[in-house]
C-alpha cells in the first residue's frame, strides 16, 4: 500500500510541475517578472505567485534637486595652458600698444613731423577712445571681460605717461595742469578699479600711479606733499582692496609706496622725521588692512604669516637706514606698534599672530637696545639671534617657504659668525657668542623634532628624505670645528696632531652608543663610529715625538683602545647601541673582533714603539713587549672563542700564537738573559695550559 500510495503522489507531482512549467512560460510571455530563485532541492507544493515587476524608486526631490546641482557645488576647475594663455593675450597686447604708441611718439618727435601739443593732444585723444571702446565691448559683448578690463588699464597707463611727457619732456603742460590731469586720471584709475573688481587693474593703478612722486618732485613740490600724496593713494587704494579683497594688489601696493618712499629720500637730501614717519605711516596702513584680510582668508594663513614676518623685517631694515639720526626714536615708535599688535592678537586668541608679533617686536627691541649704545658687543650678538628667533618662527609657524628662506638665513650667518670670530682670550664676547650658536642650533633641532599630530606636505618630504636625520651630523660639526678653534688656540704644538680634539672624538663616540636615538637620529651614531675608526687609523702609524707630546700622545692612545676594547665588547655581546646595524654586526661578529683585536694589538705595539723611541727604554723592551702584547692578543682571541662558536676568532687566536712563539724563539731569545727567559717562558705555557684546559671544555661546541 505504501508503495502505490507514494506512487500515486510522485505522479501528482509531475502534473504539478508540468502545469507550473507552461504558467511560466505564459506569464514571461506577457510580462517580463524579476523570476525568483527556485530551490534545487526536493519541492513540497507551494502557492506560486506571480512576480511583480519592480517599479524604480521615485527619488525624493529634495534629494533630485541635489544630485542635479552637485556639479554646481564641485569646485571650480583649474585653467588650463591654453585658458591662461587667451586669458593673458589682452594683456601683453596692450602692453605692446603702449609701447607702440610711445616709440611712435618718439619717431614723430625725432622727425618734427608733428608739433609737440599736437602730440600730447594726439595721445590725450587715444586714451580716452580705448576708454570708449571698452565701455562699448563691456555692454555689447560682455563675456569679452578680460579684454575690456585691459582696455581700461591701458587708457589710464597711457593718460599717466602722456601727463609726465607733457610737464617734464615736452614742457606743453604747465606743472599746474599736469598735477591736475594726473589726479584726475588717478582718480579714474581707482574707481574703475572699484567698479570693475579686478586685481589686475588696480596692481596697475597702484603701479602707475606711484610714478607721480617724481613728477611732485620735478616740479619741486615740498616733501610734505610729496609724502602726503603717496599716504593718501596708498590709503584710497586700501578702499578698492578691502572692498574685493584683493590681496595681492595690497601687497604690490605697499612695495611701490615703499619704493618710492625710499628713492625719493635718497635721492634728495631730505628730513628723516619725514621719510620715517611716511614710512611708518605706510607700514601701519597695510597691517591695519592685512589683519582684515587674515580674520577673512584661514587656509593660506600659514602662507600670509611667512610674508608678514618677512615685510616687517624689511621695513625694521629700511627705518634704520632711512633715519640714522633718529633710529632710537622710530625703533622705540616701531616697537611700541608691534607690542601693541601682540596685545591685540592675545586678546582675539589667536596665537599665531601673536608669535609673529612678539617676534618682530624682540627684534626691534633688540635694535633699540643696540642703538642706546649700552654695550659694544651688542651688534655681533644681533646678528645671529636674529636669524634665530626668526627660523624658531618658521618652525614654531610650520610655514614651509619661511623655513627653507630663513634656514639658508641662519646657515650663512652661523658661516660668517664663525669664521669671522676668533676664541682668544676664552671670555671675549665673540667667543661666547660662537657658544650661544651651539645653544642655538640645539633649540631649534628640539624645536623642529617635537611630535605633529598631522604632517604637512613639506613636513612629509623632510621625513621621506630624512632631513632631520642630517640636522644633528650639522650641529656636531659646527661644534667639533669650534672644538678644533679650542685646540689651535690653547692646546696645539706646531707639527703635532689635534690630541684635544681626538680625545674629545672618542668620548662622544662612546657617549653617543648611550643616547636614545630619538634624541639624536639614526645616522649621528654611525657617523662618529666611522669618524673614530678613521682617527684611530690615522694616529696609528710610527711617529717622531717631541718630548712636549709623550704624555699627550701616551693618554690619546690609551683612551682609543679602551674605547675601541669596549665598542669590540658591545658588538661581541651583541648591546644594540648600532640600531639598524645590530643585525648586519651579528652576523659578522667572528671577523669583526678578529679585526678588532688585530688593530687593538698594533695599536699597543705602535705605542710601545714610541715610547722606545724617546729613550725612555731599551732594545730589550721593546722587542719583548711586542711579543708579549702578540701572545696576550692571541690568548684574547683564544679565550674569546671559548665562549660560543666563533671559530674565525680561534683560528685568529692560533695564527697569533704561533707567529708570537716563532717570534719569541727566533728573534727574542738573543736579547733576554737566562732569568727573563725563565720567568717568561713559566708564565706563558702556565696560561696557556689554563686556557687549553678551557678550549677542551669547550670542543663539544666547536
Amino acid at each position: 500500500m505504501h508503495s502505490n500510495d507514494l506512487e500515486k503522489r510522485l505522479i501528482e507531482l509531475e502534473q504539478e510541475v508540468s502545469i507550473l512549467k507552461s504558467d511560466m512560460a505564459q506569464l514571461q510571455n506577457q510580462i517580463n517578472p524579476r523570476t525568483k530563485r527556485v530551490e534545487k532541492a526536493e519541492i513540497i507544493h507551494t502557492e506560486i505567485k506571480p512576480a511583480i515587476k519592480k517599479e524604480p524608486l521615485r527619488q525624493d526631490p529634495v534629494q533630485k534637486l541635489k544630485v542635479n546641482k552637485t556639479p554646481l557645488q564641485e569646485p571650480k576647475k583649474e585653467m588650463s595652458i591654453e585658458e591662461m594663455l587667451v586669458w593673458s593675450l589682452p594683456k601683453v597686447f596692450m602692453i605692446m600698444i603702449v609701447f607702440g604708441v610711445l616709440w611712435g611718439l618718439k619717431l614723430i618727435s625725432d622727425y618734427g613731423i608733428l608739433a609737440n601739443g599736437f602730440k600730447i593732444t594726439l595721445a590725450y585723444v587715444f586714451s580716452l577712445v580705448l576708454v570708449g571702446l571698452a565701455y562699448f565691448k563691456e555692454y555689447k559683448k560682455k563675456r569679452q571681460k578680460a579684454l575690456y578690463i585691459t582696455l581700461y588699464g591701458g587708457a589710464f597707463i597711457i593718460g599717466i605717461l602722456t601727463t609726465a611727457a607733457g610737464a617734464i619732456l615736452y614742457d606743453v603742460l604747465s606743472l599746474l595742469v599736469a598735477l591736475f590731469v594726473a589726479m584726475l586720471y588717478i582718480a579714474y584709475g581707482i574707481v574703475i578699479s572699484y567698479m570693475k573688481k579686478s586685481e589686475v587693474l588696480t596692481v596697475f593703478v597702484a603701479f602707475t600711479s606711484l610714478l607721480l612722486p617724481y613728477l611732485l618732485e620735478y616740479m619741486a613740490f615740498g616733501e610734505t606733499i610729496i609724502l602726503g600724496f603717496i599716504v593718501l593713494l596708498f590709503a584710497c587704494l586700501q578702499i578698492v582692496i578691502w572692498k574685493h579683497q584683493q590681496i595681492i594688489a595690497l601687497y604690490t601696493g605697499l612695495l611701490f609706496s615703499q619704493m618710492a618712499v625710499l628713492i625719493v629720500g635718497f635721492m634728495n637730501s631730505y628730513q628723516e622725521i619725514a621719510f620715517g614717519c611716511t614710512f611708518l605711516i605706510v607700514l601701519g596702513i597695510f597691517l591695519y588692512s592685512w589683519i582684515r584680510f587674515y580674520e577673512a582668508e584661514q587656509k593660506i594663513s600659514t602662507l600670509y604669516e611667512s610674508l608678514l614676518f618677512g615685510i616687517s623685517m624689511i621695513s625694521l631694515f629700511f627705518i634704520n637706514l632711512l633715519a640714522v639720526n633718529y633710529n632710537s626714536f622710530f625703533l622705540l615708535v616701531y616697537m611700541i606698534g608691534f607690542i601693541g599688535l601682540g596685545s591685540y592678537a592675545y586678546l582675539k586668541k589667536q596665537r599665531r599672530l601673536l608669535d609673529v608679533f612678539s617676534t618682530v617686536a624682540l627684534v626691534a627691541a633688540m635694535n633699540f637696545v643696540v642703538q642706546l649704545e649700552l654695550a659694544t658687543n651688542l651688534k655681533e650678538f644681533l646678528l645671529p639671534f636674529t636669524a634665530f628667533v626668526s627660523l624658531l618662527l618658521a618652525l614654531r609657524l610650520r610655514a614651509s617657504l619661511m623655513k627653507v628662506t630663513n634656514s639658508l638665513i641662519f646657515t650663512f650667518t652661523v658661516l660668517f659668525v664663525f669664521l669671522d670670530s676668533s676664541v682668544d682670550p676664552f671670555w671675549r664676547f665673540e667667543n661666547i657668542n660662537q657658544l650661544l650658536i651651539i645653544v642655538y642650533m640645539l633649540v631649534l633641532f628640539i624645536i623642529a623634532n617635537r611630535p605633529k599630530t598631522k604632517l604637512g606636505r613639506f613636513e612629509k618630504a623632510m621625513q621621506e628624505f630624512a632631513i632631520l636625520e642630517i640636522v644633528p651630523i650639522l650641529i656636531s660639526f659646527y661644534v667639533f670645528a669650534y672644538i678644533a678653534k679650542i685646540d689651535y688656540g690653547y692646546f696645539h704644538i706646531e707639527g703635532e696632531l689635534l690630541y684635544f680634539l681626538l680625545i674629545v672624538l672618542a668620548v662622544t663616540t662612546i657617549t653617543m652608543l648611550f643616547i636614545k636615538e630619538k634624541f639624536i637620529g639614526r645616522f649621528l651614531p654611525i657617523v662618529f663610529l666611522f669618524s673614530f675608526c678613521y682617527s684611530m687609523i690615522y694616529v696609528l702609524p710610527l711617529e717622531e715625538l717631541s718630548d712636549q707630546v709623550v704624555a699627550k700622545n701616551i693618554v690619546l692612545r690609551i683612551v682609543y683602545v679602551v674605547i675601541f676594547s669596549y665598542l669590540l665588547y658591545s658588538i661581541y655581546k651583541g648591546k644594540n647601541y648600532f640600531g639598524k646595524w645590530q643585525e648586519i654586526l651579528r652576523k659578522s661578529v667572528g671577523p669583526i673582533i678578529s679585526i678588532g683585536l688585530l688593530v687593538n694589538m698594533i695599536a699597543v705595539i705602535t705605542l710601545v714603539s714610541q715610547i722606545h723611541s724617546v729613550h725612555y727604554f731599551g732594545e730589550r723592551f721593546l722587542y719583548t713587549g711586542h711579543t708579549i702584547i702578540i701572545l696576550i692578543t692571541a690568548c684574547i682571541a683564544l679565550w674569546i672563542s671559548s665562549k660560543g662558536q666563533k671559530k674565525f676568532i680561534r683560528y685568529t687566536g692560533y695564527s697569533l700564537l704561533v707567529f708570537g712563539i716563532a717570534k719569541l724563539i727566533f728573534f727574542d731569545l738573543s736579547y733576554l738573559d737566562l732569568l727573563i727567559r725563565a720567568i717568561l717562558f713559566i708564565s706563558i705555557g702556565g696560561f696557556g695550559l689554563w686556557l687549553s684546559n678551557k678550549l677542551l671544555q669547550k670542543e663539544d661546541l666547536w
